[in-house]
């Protein structure tokens, strides 16, 4: 049998903090959009406008 290591091969703190902010910043977006849906209406979309070679 292998001895039991007491040092294992763990990500930094930081790290796992910084992936965990992922879901959580979009789950915190939905719950705004859904509590306050007025407050994402002036926000672009990124709707597509034509090219005018005038301007």
């Amino acid at each position: 049998m292998e001895p039991k290591s007491t040092k294992k091969n763990r990500p930094n703190v930081l790290i796992i903090v910084l992936f965990s902010l992922i879901p959580l910043t979009i789950l915190v977006y939905f719950i705004l959009q859904m509590v306050f849906p007025s407050l994402f209406q002036s926000m672009p979309t990124g709707d597509v406008q034509p090219v005018r070679p005038d301007q």
